[in-house]
C-alpha cells in the first residue's frame, strides 16, 4: 500500500477537526441546523489554511442523512459511512462537483455549470459546486455565472475559495456570503502537530514542533509538510536540533552571534557568521526573519517584558538577549529592528541577496540614535554664527514629507480697557494692541495692513492700506459693523469723530504679519538646513531611504515669558 502523506491523511474530516477558525465553524453549522444555508458562499484567506476542507464537511453534513448535533462537544458532524460521505471524502461525487477555477476559467466551462446546475441531485435534496482558486476566472467566465449565481435553482448551493478575493468582480461579491479565513496560530499549529506526532507513535520534543508551526507560517497544511519532512530525516524522535537541521532552520547560537556582532558595533564578526550559514545552504530570508524576531525579544528585554511565547528561546539564551540589549538604547533597538524589516524585502527582490544583508547588517551595526533635534541645530549651526531657533520633533523614518499644521494663536486673556488719555496722541500700535484683547479677529485684520496714516490734528481720516495679496482682508475691514468699531474707538479715544478709509495698493510693502511669517519661514529654513546636515539625520536616511518628518519650533523651557 502506497504511504499517504501526513497533510492529506490528517485533513480534517469533521467540523471538530478543524484549527484555527471557529467562528466559521460555528456559522455554518447553524446555518445547516436552522435550515438557513445561503445560495452561495465565498471562503477567502491563505494557503493552507482549510478553505477547502471546509468545503468538503460543509458539503457533507448538508448531504448526509445521518448528519447528527453532539452539542457542545462536537457540533454538527456527518456519518462518514453513508454512499454520499464516502463519495464526497473521495472526490467522485456527481452531486458535489469540485472545479478548478485555474484550468477550468474560461465562459465554456461556466455555460458547463449552468447546464448541469438545472438538474436535480440523483440522490439527496442538494448539489453543491465547489469551485477553487475562484478569482482565475476570466471577466467574460464571471459574466457568464453571474445569472445563476444571482437566481440559482434552489437545489444548487455554490462555494467558492479563494487566497486573492480583491480579483473577483464586486457583482459577485455582493451576492455571496463571505467568510475571511485566519492564519492558524503557532500555538494552535504546535497543538495540531502534538495530537498527530502522538498518533504516529514519534516522539517530539515540543520545541521542535514549535519551531515548525512557526517556520509554516499560518498554514496548517505547510505546517503536516514540514513534519513529515522533519520525520523523514529524524526518524522517530524528533528534536529542535533535527528539525532545524532538515528544514533548513539556522542554530539560535549562530543567529545571537550575529546580533551580538551587531549590537557591540563589530561587523566583522557578523559577517563571518552569515558567510558560514550562506556557505551551509541557508536561506537569507529565513535568516533575516529570524534575525527580526530576535531584535523584537531585544526589543521586549529592554523595556521589561518577560520571554516571548512565539519564540522557542531557553532560559540561558533569554538571559544572553537582555544582556544583549543593554548594548544599546531602545531608540537605537528601534531602528535596526525598522532596517532589517525593510532589507527583508530587498533580499528577496535582490539577485545577490548576501550582498544585500552583508550591507544591511554593516548599516545597523553602525547606526547611532538620533540625538533631540535642537542639539542637531546647534551643532550644525556650529563656527555658522548663531543657532537656529530651539526646535523639538522626533524624526519619523520612511514616511512622506508633509508640512507641520498651524497651531492656533492663544486666545489672549481679556484686561479692561484703559482710561484714554485725550491729551496723548492715538498710535497704531496701541489700537492694534486694544483690539488684540477686545476683538482679536480685527486686530489681525489690521496687523495684515501694510501701511496706515494716524488721524493729524485737523484730520478726521484713518487711512489704512492693504497689498493686493491681503485685498480679501482689506474687504473684510470694510464691512460696516468692523469699520464702525475702528472708527467708535478712534473717536473715543481723541474726542472727535473719526472714520477709516480702506484701500488696496500695488505699492503698499510687506504688512506686519507677512514679515513675521517670512522670518519664521527662514528661522525654520535655517534649522532645517543644519538637522539636514547633521552626520545622525544623514546617516538614518541613508539606512532607510526615507524623507525627513515636518520640523516645528518648541516654546523655550519656562514658558513663553522665559
Amino acid at each position: 500500500m502506497s504511504y499517504v502523506v501526513l497533510a492529506r491523511k490528517w485533513r480534517p474530516a469533521q467540523f471538530a477537526d478543524i484549527v484555527g477558525q471557529g467562528n466559521i465553524v460555528r456559522t455554518l453549522m447553524n446555518a445547516v441546523k436552522k435550515g438557513r444555508i445561503h445560495q452561495a458562499h465565498l471562503f477567502t484567506g491563505s494557503r493552507g489554511i482549510g478553505k477547502t476542507s471546509i468545503a468538503r464537511i460543509f458539503a457533507k453534513v448538508i448531504r448526509c442523512p445521518e448528519a447528527k448535533d453532539e452539542g457542545e462537544n462536537g457540533g454538527l458532524s456527518s456519518c462518514d459511512h453513508c454512499a454520499s460521505c464516502r463519495e464526497i471524502a473521495a472526490g467522485s461525487s456527481v452531486d458535489v462537483i469540485e472545479i478548478d477555477g485555474a484550468s477550468n476559467n474560461g465562459v465554456d466551462a461556466v455555460r458547463e455549470i449552468r447546464e448541469s446546475a438545472k438538474y436535480l441531485p440523483s440522490s439527496g435534496s442538494r448539489k453543491i459546486y465547489i469551485i477553487d482558486e475562484v478569482h482565475m476566472l476570466t471577466t467574460a467566465a464571471f459574466n457568464a455565472l453571474l445569472k445563476t449565481l444571482e437566481e440559482p435553482p434552489p437545489h444548487v448551493i455554490f462555494v467558492f475559495a479563494t487566497t486573492e478575493p480583491h480579483k473577483i468582480p464586486a457583482t459577485i461579491l455582493s451576492r455571496v456570503q463571505r467568510f475571511d479565513f485566519r492564519r492558524v496560530t503557532a500555538a494552535q499549529v504546535q497543538e495540531r502537530l502534538t495530537q498527530v506526532t502522538k498518533a504516529e507513535g514519534i516522539a517530539a520534543d515540543p520545541g521542535a514542533l514549535a519551531l515548525v508551526g512557526r517556520a509554516a507560517e499560518g498554514s496548517m497544511r505547510d505546517a503536516l509538510s514540514l513534519l513529515d519532512q522533519v520525520i523523514a530525516f529524524a526518524g522517530q524522535t524528533i528534536t529542535i536540533e533535527n528539525v532545524r537541521e532538515s528544514i533548513g532552520l539556522i542554530q539560535s547560537q549562530t543567529l545571537l552571534g550575529i546580533l551580538r556582532g551587531v549590537l557591540e558595533r563589530k561587523p566583522l564578526p557578523a559577517l563571518a557568521l552569515v558567510e558560514e550559514a550562506f556557505q551551509q545552504g541557508h536561506d537569507l530570508r529565513v535568516l533575516s526573519r529570524s534575525l527580526i524576531e530576535l531584535v523584537h525579544a531585544a526589543i521586549l528585554a529592554k523595556v521589561g517584558a518577560q520571554r516571548p511565547s512565539g519564540l522557542e528561546l531557553s532560559a540561558d539564551e533569554w538571559d544572553e538577549i537582555r544582556s544583549l540589549s543593554a548594548l544599546r538604547p531602545l531608540e537605537e533597538l528601534e531602528l535596526i529592528f525598522q532596517a532589517l524589516h525593510h532589507g527583508t524585502d530587498w533580499i528577496a527582490r535582490s539577485p545577490q541577496p548576501k550582498i544585500v544583508l552583508d550591507v544591511l547588517l554593516v548599516k545597523c551595526a553602525s547606526a547611532e540614535a538620533l540625538v533631540p533635534v535642537e542639539k542637531m541645530a546647534s551643532a550644525g549651526s556650529a563656527g555658522r554664527g548663531p543657532a537656529p531657533s530651539p526646535v523639538a520633533a522626533t524624526i519619523p523614518v520612511a514616511e512622506p514629507m508633509r508640512s507641520a499644521p498651524e497651531r492656533a494663536a492663544p486666545e489672549a486673556v481679556a484686561t479692561p480697557p484703559a482710561v484714554p488719555n485725550l491729551s496723548a496722541p492715538l498710535s497704531w500700535e496701541e489700537m492694534v494692541r486694544h483690539f488684540r484683547a477686545q476683538r482679536p479677529r480685527l486686530a489681525s485684520l489690521l496687523e495684515h495692513a501694510s501701511s496706515h496714516r494716524m488721524p493729524a490734528a485737523d484730520s478726521v481720516e484713518l487711512e489704512v492700506r492693504f497689498n493686493p495679496d491681503n485685498s480679501f482682508k482689506a474687504e473684510q475691514l470694510k464691512q460696516k459693523d468692523l469699520a464702525d468699531e475702528v472708527n467708535s474707538f478712534c473717536t473715543g479715544r481723541m474726542g472727535r469723530t473719526v472714520r477709516v478709509a480702506v484701500h488696496v495698493d500695488a505699492s503698499a510693502g510687506e504688512s506686519q504679519a507677512q514679515v513675521r511669517e517670512r522670518e519664521a519661514r527662514e528661522r525654520e529654513e535655517s534649522a532645517r538646513r543644519a538637522i539636514v546636515q547633521h552626520p545622525v539625520v544623514q546617516e538614518a536616511r541613508a539606512l532607510f531611504g526615507g524623507e525627513l518628518g515636518p520640523v516645528e519650533r518648541a516654546a523655550p523651557m519656562g514658558g513663553p515669558g522665559a
